[in-house]
């Protein structure tokens, strides 16, 4: 149960968690077919709803908003205003550049607080029919006596020039936080806000209101829940996961737009209360990472402080032992509004299904923005998390045939006092500049140490491969493990965008540079031997003493860096056809040094380097229409090999996905729904391939040669529609269509690279206002389906969730 009392807009309910009785029966043809129509069939239901609800796709004219704008250069408060009212505007730069505006300051109607600012400047605002405003040079009287004059003139020059207009829209506003929206009108992954149609690859978003509508409190809760995304329980759900877009490994996130360091899956385990979205660019994306793999790149967006004080509180009890507290508090810290803070807090302690699992996790958020001019604003911030928990690092075992063992999920095989702790520290700022050519610039990094800390064994059987003997039930639990490690990540990005205008057409540019560096240090030691276990059925967490750990015997120091520039290009072919071109340089070096701790000596490992590795970006899209796009691209991105050396000595080429990507993108309802379908193909070759008939030039060669020969692909059909399809009705689905295979394997060919890559994957989610009591009671429901794969069998896994919401008055 989940009480919360809120004065924020986005957090305006009390949430109550039942469990699930909704059981919709959907076979599998059924999801697909309607997963693949879905976005096709929205063009025709949708527009009949259009008229209905474009008013709602925008802020109407008459909505109070609290403003705060400084006197200065008219296009600094234009930009400032349609941030704060959430508004977009249109004009021509030109003609604004050398005028000046007023102060606004207090609570009026956003047609108001522009016509305020606009007082007199000469221009005027004109509303549009799809929502916004465009701005233009006001008229000038009419003189009676020179009418005919002025009009005869006028005829004249629309005679020897035909009209030209150059248009600048300010940026649409990405933040979800108050939208009540399952969408969003834009995007910030790409460096600059972008419609989800403007951009020529999958993208998908997490909302601040579907967050709290489906009860999603941790990383991989919400990316399980995304469009083409599996979350791998094998590490459980107390530790970090593996997340897996298009059958890759996703190791590619950035905060705030600024690209983390290639670490894996370290990022998992953090909470969601600070977080106003989650951006999703599913493919390559190396024009905005660097090294990583063709899965997917996650943008995580912090929550900023509002114009106006807010506040809330919530409450949640669940299954399980299941209690959970946040606190949200925020808005200006002076008078003029220039200063603004925001903190959030959270305390959860829970246990699971699985018995002795639990875990305890304290986070605390804190940032500032502060206006340091009318076109300046800057903003820092730091945020910790600690959490403490007894995980179940792996899951049950089977038989050594293969078959199952029956025991109860609920089963806990592990020694109880098996534990992980992780504390982590991220300190970041972002420095924002408007200049009068409508040009910005933009500087974020963060610094974030990060220590971990394991204590655990692992249940192991005693038949064939570590299977559970079928004659007498026998296991062991195999040899304890602790490990120590401690990181440090700093990551930087800086990137100037703005417009040109060059042969009659606008043309978006964007040029910046990223550096990322990561050291970690770890040191582990077994501190016991195998544990015989008679029978695992019987098994008693419990029953296994706490040893004595001993010394530390083993450690590692692992250093990367990467820096690179990169460039991008939006550039308007015709009207409705634009063309994006982009690439980036980077350059990698990672070393890893072993340390035996009882003898004090360290061996130098592997080094690997790579230097200007180009990453280019292409991709073409044509509107049909204000609702349509159809678009094509192709992306790649690098990744460093695992494998050591080519016969010859020398290091194996980077490992290259190859993404191509085409379809068509529906914004419908003034961008209250989005919708699109894709098919995709990843190639990802230069794949380590074994050379065992090659003689090795390199003595300290131990497991073989290779050649960067291997090849593996990717493919299928994504497609997705969300947002407000009716007042009452938000909805989410998502359907993935996936097949993965090796290309050119020695012991592979043919097979599938990734098995356990779901051929089907269906998620939906639809929340319905009853009515009744203005609709401030909400239903919520949803279903997750999968047909998974192996190489010899296939099943299909289900889930279901119900929620009832009442939201406070």
């Amino acid at each position: 149960m989940t009480l919360n009392r809120s004065q924020f807009p986005s957090a305006e309910r009390q949430t109550r968690s039942i469990s699930p009785s909704f059981r919709p029966q959907l076979t599998l043809l059924t999801v697909a077919v309607q997963g693949m129509l879905l976005s096709l069939a929205v063009g025709v239901v949708l527009p009949h709803a259009a008229q209905a609800q474009a008013a709602t796709a925008l802020p109407a004219g008459d909505e109070i908003r609290s403003f705060n704008v400084p006197a200065g250069p008219l296009v600094g408060a234009l930009d400032r205003f349609a941030r704060t009212a959430r508004v977009n505007l249109s004009y021509d730069t030109a003609l604004l550049s050398s005028l000046q505006s007023r102060e606004l300051s207090g609570s009026y109607s956003i047609a108001s607080a522009l016509s305020m600012l606009l007082a007199g400047s000469g221009i005027e605002a004109v509303a549009q029919p799809g929502g916004g405003y465009s701005l233009r040079k006001a008229p000038a009287a009419k003189n009676p006596s020179s009418e005919a004059d002025s009009s005869a003139a006028a005829r004249k020059v629309e005679a020897t020039m035909p009209e030209v207009t150059v248009t600048t829209n300010t940026e649409r506003d990405p933040r979800t936080e108050g939208t009540r929206s399952y969408t969003t009108r834009a995007v910030s992954i790409g460096k600059t806000p972008q419609a989800l149609r403007d951009i020529p690859q999958s993208v998908s978003v997490m909302t601040r209101q579907r967050m709290e509508d489906q009860n999603l409190y941790q990383l991989e809760s919400a990316l399980d829940q995304m469009t083409g995304l599996q979350f791998d329980t094998s590490t459980g759900p107390a530790g970090s996961a593996n997340v897996i877009s298009r059958g890759f490994l996703i190791n590619n996130y950035q905060a705030d737009g600024v690209p983390q360091t290639f670490l894996g899956t370290s990022f998992t385990s953090v909470d969601l209360a600070s977080y106003d979205r989650i951006e999703v660019i599913r493919g390559a994306a190396g024009l905005l990472q660097g090294a990583g793999n063709p899965s997917a790149t996650v943008n995580l967006v912090r929550k900023k402080p509002g114009h106006k004080f807010a506040a809330s509180l919530a409450a949640s009890a669940g299954s399980w032992d299941f209690y959970r507290a946040e606190a949200d508090i925020g808005g200006p810290l002076n008078d003029a509004g220039t200063l603004r803070a925001r903190v959030v807090a959270v305390h959860e302690d829970r246990d699971y299904n699985v018995k002795v699992m639990a875990s305890r996790k304290d986070m605390l958020y804190g940032v500032i923005e502060l206006d340091l001019g009318p076109a300046t604003m800057l903003s820092l911030g730091l945020q910790r998390q600690q959490t403490n928990a007894v995980p179940l690092i792996f899951g049950l075992p089977r038989y050594s045939d293969g078959h199952s063992l029956g025991l109860p999920r609920s089963t806990f095989l592990a020694p109880a006092w098996s534990r992980w702790s992780q504390d982590i520290d991220d300190a970041f700022f972002n420095l924002e500049h408007y200049l009068a050519n409508g040009w910005k610039l933009n500087v974020g990094g963060n610094s974030t140490p990060q220590d971990q800390d394991f204590k655990r064994t692992v249940m192991r059987g005693t038949g064939a491969g570590f299977g559970v003997n079928p004659a007498n039930s026998a296991a062991s639990i195999y040899t304890g493990l602790r490990y120590q490690s401690e990181g440090a990540r700093r990551n930087f990005d800086a990137n100037a965008s703005g417009k040109v205008t060059l042969f009659g057409y606008q043309h978006e540019l964007i040029i910046g540079a990223s550096a990322q560096d990561y050291v970690s240090r770890t040191r582990q030691s077994a501190f016991f031997a195998a544990v015989p276990v008679p029978n695992i059925f019987n098994f008693d967490p419990y029953s296994v003493a706490e040893p004595n750990e001993g010394p530390f015997i083993s450690g590692t120091t692992l250093r990367t860096h990467q820096h690179g520039v990169y460039g991008s290009g939006r550039f308007t072919l015709a009207r409705d056809l634009k063309l994006i071109l982009g690439a980036r340089l980077s350059w990698y070096d990672t070393s890893t040094d072993n340390h035996n701790l009882l003898t004090g000596t360290t061996v130098q490992g592997r080094k690997v380097r790579y230097d200007r590795e180009l990453t280019p970006y292409a991709g073409l899209i044509y509107k049909l229409d204000p609702t349509y796009s159809l678009y094509a691209s192709y992306a790649d991105i690098f990744l460093p090999q695992s494998a050591q050396f080519t016969a010859s000595g020398r290091e194996l080429d980077p490992i290259v996905g190859a993404n191509y990507e085409a379809g068509v993108k529906g914004e419908y309802l003034g961008g209250a729904v989005n919708a699109s379908l894709a098919m995709f193909r990843i190639n990802q070759s230069n794949r380590a391939f074994e050379d065992p008939a090659a003689p090795c030039a390199t003595a300290v060669i131990i497991n073989g040669c290779y050649r960067a020969e291997g090849k593996v692909r990717s493919e299928g059909i994504e497609t997705e529609i969300s947002g407000r399809l009716a007042p009452q009705l938000d909805l989410f689905a998502g359907y993935t269509f996936n097949l993965t295979s090796y290309l050119k394997d020695r012991a592979n060919q043919g097979l599938a690279f990734r098995p356990q890559t779901p051929r089907h994957m269906f998620k939906l989610w639809a929340q319905w206002g009853l009515p009744w009591d203005a609709s401030r009671w909400t239903l919520g429901a949803g279903s997750m389906r999968r047909a998974a794969t192996t190489r010899s069998t296939a099943r299909y896994v289900r889930s279901r969730q119900l929620t009832l919401s009442p939201a406070c008055a």
